[in-house]
């Protein structure tokens, strides 16, 4: 497992230059803002595009990756019932935890993990799918739809949500590497190389993007900390509200009780039930062992630094998603040792 903990080391210097460059204020005050308006706007849909539009998605469809779309989406069910009834988190905030809990490192963490253990990429994109087809249009939508301030966007119509989701530079991408992977099968050829570098090239940026944010969002003063920069994140900016502390309409503060109880929610969610659900489904399907042992892997992946990315951006529940996906990636270390030692590839 030392590919595990040198690629894990890596991500982990990037967030501290983050965490760094906040603490000691190296860039302007809306520094963090503009990153991860880049990562998600530009970089992460590059990114999304080229590893698509160079997958044979044909070859996906199996067993194991029903096991691994089955148990994600229950998952996520659960997590949303979860948050948002038990928990009595507003919506954007509850959308936010359930992809904390949710939405995996596949991109960072899950492509080298997957070509060290298993000798293919592939075995990440089930994951990537589900998230990028899914997870993401559908939290989207309620994020577009929660956190957009009504009164700065007049006329808005019912229906403008999925519109929002379908424009969101993620989706977007996604669906065009979709779309450029079938039409290469389709046409017997993939897009030429040079066609694909300019995108491989921006798409490079997005995780180091990512990891700078995360570390940035970490560094901020915790809500109701005298004098923070981030005192005030419930009020309105750039059109947006917090979530995490007002919605439509009034003013929902979530309490830090319940704050801690979503960031338990989600680290139990992604370092324990996940990996058990994958396992125990897959072994009732009856998946061979070392198919097994890839499905229970990637669902053992943590919480993927675009969450960080996607809270930075809709202003939305960001410290307990911060905190979740440092808890997550922290935890996951055990974890994988544990499964690498019980399920050999």
């Amino acid at each position: 497992m030392t590919a595990v903990l040198l690629a894990l080391g890596s991500m982990g210097a990037v967030v501290g230059l983050g965490w760094l460059t906040q603490a000691r204020r190296l860039l302007p005050s809306q520094a963090r803002e503009v990153l991860a308006a880049v990562s998600f706007t530009i970089a992460a849909p590059c990114l999304l595009f080229v590893t698509l539009a160079r997958t044979d998605l044909a070859t996906v469809v199996s067993r194991p990756a029903l096991v691994t779309w089955g148990t994600t989406a229950a998952l996520a069910l659960v997590l949303a019932a979860t948050a948002r009834w038990a928990l009595r988190l507003p919506p954007g905030a509850a959308v936010m935890t359930t992809l904390a809990g949710s939405y995996v490192n596949a991109g960072n963490l899950g492509i080298p993990l997957a070509v060290y253990l298993f000798g293919d990429a592939l075995a990440v994109v089930p994951s990537l799918l589900i998230q990028l087809l899914v997870l993401a249009p559908l939290a989207f939508a309620v994020l577009d739809r929660t956190t957009v301030d009504r009164a700065a966007v007049p006329g808005r119509r019912r229906g403008g949500a999925a519109l929002a989701a379908l424009r969101n530079p993620v989706t977007l991408g996604t669906l065009a590497g979709v779309v450029a992977s079938l039409a290469g099968s389709a046409l017997g050829h993939r897009i030429a190389e040079p066609v694909l570098a300019p995108f491989e090239l921006l798409g490079a940026a997005a995780p180091p993007l990512a990891l700078l944010t995360f570390g940035m969002t970490l560094a901020l003063p915790r809500p109701g900390d005298a004098g923070g920069d981030h005192a005030g994140a419930g009020r309105t900016g750039a059109g947006r509200t917090g979530a995490d502390h007002t919605e439509e309409g009034g003013a929902a503060v979530v309490p830090p009780g319940r704050e801690r109880w979503a960031v338990l929610l989600a680290v139990l969610a992604r370092n324990v039930v996940h990996p058990l659900a994958a396992w125990a489904v897959g072994r009732a399907v009856g998946l061979e062992a070392s198919a097994l042992a890839v499905v229970v892997t990637m669902a053992a992946l943590p919480t993927a630094q675009n969450v960080v990315v996607y809270a930075t951006r809709y202003r939305c529940f960001e410290g307990p998603v911060s905190r979740a996906c440092l808890a997550t990636t922290a935890a996951c270390v055990p974890v994988l040792l544990v499964i690498g030692a019980l399920l050999p590839a």
